[in-house]
Parts: structure tokens; C-alpha cells; sequence
């Protein structure tokens, strides 16, 4: 049901000199409380992470599921080769259908480059439709930081029984426990020029109970991209060099033990180069956190022993954007000891133009 909007004319005031409202009876404050109530009702509310996350757990009842990642690249190919070796090894599911989807919609037109937070809202809402329509998951993991923080304004959240749960708080309650675990320690966020501006991890952790001279924030622009390309390049050791260091110059707090978030799936596959560039300048202890294989914990949770000896799974890779074989090379290399699965469905992609819509 549409709601025509209301519009206010907030170029006219009002005061006792020009104007007299009679007092407003019961009956009518009434009236009007349950007007509102009825329109507030009839508003689709976005199922909350928490909400979602419970949605998921509900899953490992099943014997049979599909659950779809998706990832504004190839990072999240990650938590696939996660899921995939956590199925074979633990025998939960009789069968697990794990079907990535690129929700980059151009090879050249990243959401990083997105000329607004509407317009990447619009291109991800289109996104995950397109990907309910033709898969019909069970689930949605968005494996990406750069995406969950966009969840919430989705209207598909608002519409589909689906549950689409984000790895952003994942990431935070990896934080926390070592920020916990010592209270003189600072948390150092990583991530992309859009997830940093979001401002959700900070706000997150402040939520939580840490001071603001306990967060230090990061963007790496261009890191992600990089990665794919070639991990091994001089250029992503370059940049983390150089995004490490611009990091230590914000900790207010000198000799402080570090958490250093990798909140981006495609950093967790250069956490040593993090862990190596932060510990060469900084004294303290520096410790790398990588929320990507909590988001594959998800599926997986404490129960049972194995209940299925060979379990049947299946990992497809589907892109509406070309993948280049040198980012096929460089993130198949990365996953394959993790995944062979993953890796196979990687370089025998399927490149879908109508994964969904998508205009310039």
C-alpha cells in the first residue's frame, strides 16, 4: 500500500498573535494516535541482524540448503571456500548448494566509485533481488563490509522472507573480545573509502562501551581492487605499507596494544602483510583480526555430532561483470588450498549479463 507523502509548508509560522487553534479533545488526540499507529503498521520493517542471524542458525535443523554469498567482488570467495571445507568436515547437511554471486554489476563500476550512497543502495537493492529471483536461497551472507552497511536501506530487506545478514557485526564482535580481553589496547579499522565513511564499526564499538580514543579508523582506497588483480604485487605491499602507517599516526594512545580489523574480505588474504607492516612500527602487540571465517561459523553452529558421512555439495560462482584471468589466478591461487571446489568454480565461471538489471 502506497502512503501519499505529507507535505508541510515550513515557510508560513503560526503564533498566538495571528492564529488560535482550539484545544484538541481526547477523542480526537485519540483518533489521531491510532491513525498513526494504523500507518506505522502498515510500513515493511527490515529484519534486523540479529533477527536475520537467528533466521540463519534455524537453517542447521535442516538437511537440505542453499545459501547464496555475495561479495562487490571476489573477496567473499572466502567465505565459500570456508563454508565448502567446514560441510565436508563436519557432515551437518545432507546437502549444501553454495552459490556465489558478484554483485558488481560492471567490471569498471565498483560501488567504491558510485557518485552516491542512493545510487549504490539502488544498484545493491537490484542486486539481491535479481539473485532471490533466479536462485531462491535458503539464505544471503553478504561477505563484503562495503555492502552490509547498505543493508538496512534496502527495500528488499523490507519485502523478503529472506534472511540477509551482513558481516559487519561479525567483524565488531571479533573486536570486542580482544579489546575485552585488555582494556588498554586500540582498535584499528581497515576498510574501504565506503565502509570507513559509514561510520558503522565506530559507531558499533562506541555502542559497546569503547572510549572514542580506543578507535582508530582506516580507508584504504584502491586495496581491494589491487588484491584481485595480483595479491602478490608490489603494489598491495606498497599500499599496506603506506594505509599501516597513516593508522599509527592516529593511535592517541603511545604503546598501545593494537586490534587491527580487517574489514574488508578482501584484506584476510594479506593478514600477514598487515600483521608484518603494523609490528615493523609499532612496538606493542599488534594483533589481526579477520571476521571472514565467523561468517561461515554462522552455518555451523555447536550441536550435534556428524550426521551425514558424505555430504553432497556444490559450489557455482555466477558474475554479471566479466572476471578477468588474472583475478581468476589471483584469487583461485588463495582459495584453492582452503577450497578446491571454490577455486574449480572459479575459473569455470558463469557470466550472467541478467543476474540483474543495471543502467550506467
Amino acid at each position: 500500500m502506497k502512503i501519499a507523502p505529507v507535505e508541510i509548508d515550513r515557510g508560513r509560522t503560526f503564533n498566538n498573535q495571528n492564529m488560535h487553534s482550539p484545544p484538541m479533545s481526547k477523542r480526537g488526540k485519540r483518533a489521531i494516535f491510532l491513525w498513526v499507529l494504523m500507518v506505522t503498521s502498515m510500513i515493511p520493517q527490515a529484519m534486523s541482524q540479529h533477527t536475520a542471524a537467528q533466521a540463519v542458525a534455524r537453517l542447521a535443523e535442516r538437511d537440505s540448503i542453499t545459501v547464496l554469498v555475495t561479495d562487490s567482488g571476489l573477496g567473499g570467495l572466502s567465505v565459500c571456500a570456508d563454508l565448502d571445507q567446514k560441510a565436508r568436515a563436519i557432515g551437518r547437511y545432507r546437502v549444501l548448494n553454495i552459490i556465489f554471486c558478484n554483485a558488481l554489476p560492471e567490471a569498471s563500476q565498483g560501488y567504491n566509485k558510485m557518485p552516491s550512497a542512493e545510487r549504490k543502495i539502488r544498484v545493491f537493492d537490484d542486486a539481491l533481488a535479481g539473485m532471490a529471483r533466479w536462485y531462491a536461497p535458503d539464505a544471503i551472507l553478504v561477505a563484503c563490509n562495503t555492502l552490509s552497511v547498505l543493508i538496512p536501506r534496502t527495500s528488499f530487506t523490507s519485502s523478503s522472507p529472506v534472511p540477509v545478514l551482513g558481516i559487519v557485526e561479525m567483524g565488531v564482535d571479533v573486536m570486542m573480545e580482544k579489546l575485552r580481553a585488555d582494556s588498554t589496547s586500540t582498535a584499528v579499522v581497515f576498510g574501504t573509502e565506503t565502509t570507513i565513511a559509514a561510520g558503522t564499526h565506530r559507531d558499533l564499538l562506541l555502542a559497546r562501551g569503547i572510549t572514542p580514543d580506543r578507535i582508530v579508523t582506516q580507508a584504504c582506497p584502491n586495496l581491494a581492487g589491487e588484491i584481485e588483480n595480483d595479491v602478490r604485487s608490489e603494489k598491495v605491499a606498497t599500499a599496506i605499507d603506506v594505509f599501516a602507517g597513516e593508522s599509527l599516526g592516529k593511535v592517541r594512545r603511545t604503546g598501545s596494544p593494537l586490534v587491527a580489523g580487517l574489514c574488508c574480505t578482501h584484506y584476510g588474504y594479506c593478514g600477514e602483510m598487515f600483521a608484518s607492516s603494523l609490528r615493523g612500527a609499532w612496538a606493542a602487540v599488534v594483533t589481526v583480526v579477520n571476521p571472514n571465517s565467523r561468517m561461515s561459523d554462522v552455518l555451523f553452529p555447536a550441536g550435534p555430532a556428524r550426521r551425514y558421512a558424505s555430504p553432497q555439495i556444490t559450489v557455482r560462482v555466477v558474475s554479471r561483470a566479466v572476471i578477468t584471468p588474472a583475478e581468476m589466478a589471483s584469487i583461485g591461487g588463495l582459495v584453492e588450498p582452503v577450497s578446491r571446489a571454490t577455486a574449480a568454480a572459479l575459473r569455470t565461471y558463469e557470466l550472467k549479463r541478467d543476474l540483474f538489471p543495471y543502467q550506467p
